[in-house]
């Protein structure tokens, strides 16, 4: 699963250090990478012998995405969780396909990019209205703040990116946010404090990379 793609530009005075050891957010997600295509690798050859364009599965990723999304507001969380993981699952199968059959292209990283901004949104909407629903204002606002954090914490790397300027550090980065949240609604149905201990614990981590970030690129650019 792919973390935010982020623009290819620089500007003048603009640095980039190549060889910066990998942060702490970065080992873990390159761990949770090689572990998930290592367990769904059965889906990943299926879909890779199927020959589908790696454009259609981000779409239909993202359509998924947004049916979670749907499924988290109607309350419907059994099924919302087995599409979300669903969508995770095309979220890696993607990149797998089309590096697989040479596919690779900038239009396919700028809409896998889209696609999972927009999946994002659709989830953590989806999960705002079902707390909503049920007059748990704490947890509507939890889910507005993690949602307006991941997509600054997309934008940020976009933009150090775009100056040239690594930017991955934190622990939030997009797999492990998609792995938290995963256990958080399968667990639900144990006990709905499963779901709200998720949502604490993200939107800590979600405001440390964040933080981590903007100190990286100060750093960076400071030099």
């Amino acid at each position: 699963m792919e973390d935010e793609t982020a623009g290819s530009g620089s500007d003048e005075g603009a640095v980039k250090d190549e060889s910066a050891e990998p942060s702490r957010g970065q080992k873990m997600e390159e761990g949770l990478r090689w572990f998930s295509e290592f367990i769904f690798r059965p889906f990943l050859w299926f879909f890779s012998r199927l020959g589908l364009s790696p454009n259609l599965i981000t779409i239909t990723g993202m359509a998924v995405a947004i049916a979670a999304g749907y499924c988290l507001a109607v309350s419907r969380i059994p099924l919302a969780a087995t599409l979300f993981i669903l969508s995770g699952i095309l979220d890696i199968v993607d990149g797998y396909v089309a590096k697989k059959l040479d596919r690779v292209t900038v239009f396919g990283a700028f809409l896998d990019s889209v696609s999972d901004r927009i999946s994002d949104a659709a989830i953590f909407i989806g999960l705002l209205v079902y707390y909503l629903d049920k007059g748990e204002g704490i947890y509507v606002g939890l889910s507005l703040v993690i949602l307006v954090a991941s997509f600054l914490i997309s934008y940020t790397r976009a933009r150090a990116e775009a100056l040239d300027v690594h930017c991955k550090a934190g622990l939030m980065a997009r797999a492990p946010r998609f792995l938290l949240l995963a256990v958080g609604l399968v667990f639900n149905a144990l006990s709905p404090w499963v779901l709200r201990s998720v949502l604490w614990i993200m939107a800590v981590l979600l405001l440390e990379t964040l933080i981590e970030r903007l100190i990286e690129v100060w750093r960076a650019l400071e030099r």
